[in-house]
């Protein structure tokens, strides 16, 4: 999950240059998509993929990787707070809304405060797979959308199929 920017960043960059994170909660049944920042307590102004510059809103959040970054299922564990009465009502028109069927979807970037123009990380369209609400705020589960749930049975190795070793 290590971008070539990102690399670029270990090597070369400066010892003051920080990594901000940033999430986007959407759904068609919200009032409106939300966009938090974690560590930019004044808050973000960002240039997303599609050219816009979004303002993010600084929320006291974790975000946890999930256990391999290098493979295909992608997945966070964020925990969010002082939404105790934001979420709450997004969680209640979701259910009454008319995609009730629909999960929630996260993006998750990483910029460098030296180039907020660009994300060193994107991560699109993570899926809400579990919501857990405490005293405090909201934890929950997000993970790739699953595209291929279907197994051949055929286990692809060298010996069998040689020409996989040149790729």
């Amino acid at each position: 999950m290590t971008s070539d920017k990102e690399i670029e960043h270990w090597l070369r960059g400066t010892h003051d240059d920080v990594r901000v994170e940033c999430i986007d909660i959407i759904h068609p049944s919200f009032t409106k998509h939300y966009r938090f920042v974690r560590n930019a307590t004044k808050g973000v102004r960002i240039k997303t993929e599609d050219g816009y510059w979004r303002d993010y809103e600084y929320l006291p959040m974790s975000i946890k990787p999930g256990t391999s970054a290098d493979d295909l299922q992608q997945s966070f564990t964020i925990g969010i707070g002082d939404v105790g009465e934001i979420m709450p009502r997004e969680l209640d028109r979701l259910r009454n809304g008319s995609y009730p069927q629909v999960r929630p979807t996260v993006n998750y970037r990483v910029y460098l405060t030296s180039d907020l123009s660009e994300p060193s990380l994107s991560v699109r369209g993570l899926e809400v797979t579990d919501n857990q609400q405490k005293k405090e705020g909201a934890v929950f589960a997000c993970k790739a959308r699953e595209l291929n749930k279907n197994s051949t049975g055929i286990t692809f190795n060298y010996s069998d199929w040689a020409a996989l070793r040149y790729f």
